[in-house]
């Protein structure tokens, strides 16, 4: 399984290397470690019954952990707490130890599993942590064996590993006093094999897009009011979608009697793609749209589909949630929106449609990416980490 480097090996009940912007994160961190002199191999959650495979030259072990996904919802997240076992009964059967595992999700069940076995078998334990959800409501706070079970490894689990991958600096300043072993890592994106744009330009109107499952995320309906408001006052627009089904774009569309027109002509839904149809899309448009608004679970994320639009040298509006700020330059490579309201990004979308100079902040999008987006930039970190 390995040529004699240290082996570090990704756990968790994620799908892999098919499990969207999750199995993106964690190939991101595969190829940093990989180029900080690493062997990896990565254990998959899902059911399938090739158990053993590649993927761009990583071992995947398929662990079925997921066996429980088609059962009502609450008895699956009472089930949810038997995971992990298979996942330590694997690492059992190893002949050669790993000098570290890294925990994507899972969790207490996991963390409740791998803690000890770490402890006994002499092995870092790292977790890399991306979010922190916020309950739907009040009863799911106290009540919800899934939220409880999350809560739980965040405020306390994780706390005692050996070190912590985090994706944002909300995460960084909440676990510092806690562990001191902290690597800060946006999403990462193989820029390798992702070609920006060849200097696409939209003569005839100003292409907007979103790309994502919106969730309580993304503010889609604002930005489709904002589009509408926009296209209302005269500004030529386009705003293509990808990723929420057809039959669904009517949830996020305005109280409106103009909707059978404005769909069509001005939004166009293009339903659920394919990760590498959705990246297309995102080339060959001129901005891509990320409205978010200000709570925990924002904050303590970061937005893939920032990073992977600036991968493909397409600019970004976005407010200023998360550690946007640190990378996104209004009028640089981008466009900041003051706050997630209707009428600031109106204001945005007009700034755009006058900006005379795309072909350079697309360039400088591709270079944002290069500068802070590369696994590669990484890998020092991973070998503090590490050791």
């Amino acid at each position: 399984m390995t040529n004699g480097q240290k082996l570090v090996v990704y756990v968790g009940p994620y799908a892999f290397p098919d499990g969207g912007a999750a199995a993106r994160r964690i190939y991101g961190n595969c190829i940093s470690l990989k180029s900080a002199g690493y062997d990896v191999v990565v254990t998959s959650g899902q059911m399938s019954d090739e158990v053993d495979k590649k993927y761009n030259g990583i071992p995947v072990v398929s662990l079925n952990e997921r066996r429980h996904e088609d059962l009502p919802t609450l008895l699956k997240h009472l089930m949810y707490f038997s995971a992990g076992k298979v996942t330590v009964d694997w690492l059992n059967s190893l002949d050669k130890k790993p000098e570290s595992i890294i925990l994507y999700s899972g969790y207490s069940p996991y963390l409740f599993r791998l803690l000890p076995w770490a402890k006994k078998n002499g092995v870092k334990i790292i977790f890399d942590v991306v979010e922190w959800y916020d309950p739907p409501n009040l009863m799911a706070r106290f009540f919800s064996p899934y939220y409880l079970n999350i809560e739980l490894a965040m405020r306390y689990l994780i706390k005692r590993c050996d070190g912590l991958i985090v994706i944002s600096d909300y995460l960084r300043k909440y676990y510092a006093p806690a562990v001191k072993n902290i690597v800060q890592v946006p999403p990462t994106v193989d820029l390798i094999n992702i070609s920006p744009s060849d200097l696409y330009r939209n003569q005839n109107s100003t292409k907007f897009v979103y790309a994502g499952t919106p969730g309580s995320k993304d503010a889609l309906s604002s930005i489709i009011a904002a589009v509408f408001k926009a296209d209302a006052l005269g500004e030529r627009v386009e705003f293509h979608i990808a990723g929420v089904p057809i039959d669904r774009l009517v949830d996020f569309l305005p109280s409106t009697d103009n909707n059978s027109d404005f769909v069509g002509r001005v939004v166009k839904c293009h339903g659920v793609l394919s990760h590498m149809d959705t990246m297309n899309l995102v080339r060959t448009s001129d901005y891509s749209i990320i409205l978010r608004p200000d709570k925990r679970s924002i904050q303590a994320g970061f937005p893939t589909k920032f990073v992977e639009s600036m991968a493909v040298g397409t600019p970004v509006i976005a407010n200023l949630t998360s550690d946007l700020g640190r990378y996104l330059k209004d009028g640089f490579n981008g466009f900041v929106c003051p706050n997630s309201d209707i009428d600031s990004l109106v204001e945005v979308i007009k700034r755009c449609s006058q900006y005379n100079d795309r072909e350079c902040m697309r360039l400088r999008a591709r270079e944002t990416a290069e500068s802070y987006f590369a696994p590669e930039v990484y890998s020092d970190e991973f070998l503090k980490l590490i050791g």
